[in-house]
């Protein structure tokens, strides 16, 4: 067996920070869920009277109180695969809250106290809106610790080259959770493989403390069991890679059929059931929005129409779901003539795919800068998804020039209906390259779900107000 005593001190560390993490997150989430439950019980939400803790809020209070913790265990909130890396953390924090009250609901009713669900349901509320917060402030902290002392864990990369670079990317997008420090290249064909306890010492001179291993169709079926064996004396981790680029995890499940685990991988689904709720939720919250901010918007159509010359709207045609079109409302931010310049603009711009912006438009009008820094110049598109055109949460609508530059790739992005905002734009927005973009709204497709819509519209907020990407 191979050894190494010069890592085991870095592993022993690695795997130290891991726990300190994880504990510092179950005293977190443990103090957010009292804070939510003591705030509801001393508000007299659901009682008869304030202050007053009768029986069936009682019962409702002890279930969260009891099962909240549980639940967020059970969905593994604080696996090392979720420690830290954001949206599918906070997926999970979401699921752990939603089962928390199907079953406190479903507790009260047998034991008679459902009459105390104004109670039950603020406490939800407040709690999934304080977990997350408290999860968020312990990835800034994470993050900011990681910058200083290096990523939390030490990858070694055993693939073959074809997966390599994939996985290498991949690595990179956990900001400081994994790291690569090194590779071993195995054979896509058949061919001699390397013996397991050469890649072991490799991973181990290399200061990794996880090895990440992408199967090759190689020659011995046997050598990943033997891989196994050599790590038995040392402390790395295994894992393992099903080399499937951009599949969430609610898509893959393993089934154990005669003794084979085997994975298995739904199938994206573009309709069902969730999509009438996904279509609800963008009427109430289209029409909400178009109600509340009916003032600000007239606010802002006075602005633009005294800045400059023209139109208060600026609408185009754009490419929507399954090869329709649509006109697409903006608030008009560039000069009237704006759009006669733009094939000159594009031919002059050096850019990498099909969509066409540049960091400084000279077509921008003054109030238009200020409208596009903080997303306002959208907000007519609520129009769009009210008539059901558009969606709050989607791929972006791109216009048709930029359409017909699209490959088979980008094709797919119109499978669904496009949204105001959606995971490119929660991700740097302009700021990220054409390929990038591409990625992130094909994960979006494949991997849609209520959850990840939420945790996309709760991220929105952040990025408006932050900024990165815009103009």
């Amino acid at each position: 067996m191979v050894a190494h005593p010069d890592t085991h001190f870095a592993v022993s560390q690695a795997e130290s920070r891991e726990i300190f993490q994880r504990r510092a997150m179950v005293v977190v989430d443990l103090v957010m869920i009292a804070l939510a439950l003591g705030a509801v019980a001393l508000s007299g939400i659901g009682a008869s009277a304030p202050l007053r803790l009768d029986t069936p809020r009682l019962i409702v209070l002890l279930g969260l109180a009891i099962l909240w913790p549980v639940m967020l265990w059970e969905m593994q909130t604080r696996a090392t695969t979720v420690l830290g890396t954001g949206s599918e953390e906070y997926r999970r924090v979401l699921v752990a809250s939603l089962w928390t009250l199907v079953l406190t609901a479903a507790a009260a009713f047998a034991f008679g106290s459902s009459r105390a669900r104004d109670t039950l349901l603020v406490a939800a509320i407040l709690g999934t809106l304080l977990l997350m917060i408290g999860r968020n402030v312990m990835r800034v902290r994470l993050h900011r610790h990681l910058n200083r002392v290096g990523p939390l864990h030490q990858v070694f990369v055993i693939a073959p080259q074809s997966h390599e670079d994939l996985l290498g990317d991949q690595l990179e997008r956990t900001e400081g959770i994994f790291a690569k420090v090194g590779g071993w290249i195995v054979p896509d064909i058949a061919a001699t493989d390397p013996e397991p306890d050469q890649v072991v010492g490799a991973a181990l001179a290399a200061g990794a403390d996880t090895i990440l291993y992408a199967p090759g169709n190689h020659a011995d079926p046997n050598w990943p069991r033997r891989l196994g064996w050599a790590m038995e004396d040392t402390d790395l981790s295994l894992l393992v890679s099903p080399a499937l680029a951009d599949v969430a995890g609610p898509r893959m499940s393993i089934e154990p059929v005669e003794g084979m685990a085997l994975l298995r991988v739904d199938m994206p689904r573009f309709s069902g059931p969730a999509r009438v709720v996904k279509r609800t939720i963008d009427l109430i919250g289209s029409a909400v929005g178009l109600l509340v901010l009916a003032i600000p918007m007239a606010l802002m159509a006075l602005a633009i129409k005294r800045s400059s010359p023209g139109p208060v709207f600026f609408r185009q045609r754009r490419a929507g779901a399954d090869g329709t079109t649509f006109l697409c409302w903006k608030f008009r931010t560039m000069y009237a003539d704006a759009d006669l310049h733009r094939d000159h603009l594009r031919a002059q711009l050096a850019h990498d795919g099909a969509t066409f912006k540049m960091e400084q438009d000279p077509r921008i009008t003054r109030v238009g800068v200020f409208l596009r820094r903080w997303s306002l110049d959208e907000l007519p598109q609520l129009f769009n998804v009210l008539v059901g055109e558009m969606s709050l949460v989607g791929p972006r609508p791109h216009p048709l020039d930029d359409v017909e530059r699209y490959d088979d790739v980008a094709t797919r992005r119109l499978l669904t209906k496009p949204g105001m905002t959606g995971l490119w734009q929660v991700s740097g927005r302009s700021d990220l390259d054409w390929k990038q973009a591409v990625t992130l709204d094909l994960y979006y497709i494949e991997n849609w779900s209520m959850s990840l819509d939420t945790i996309i519209m709760l991220r929105t907020l952040k990025a408006v107000i932050v900024g990165t990407g815009a103009y």
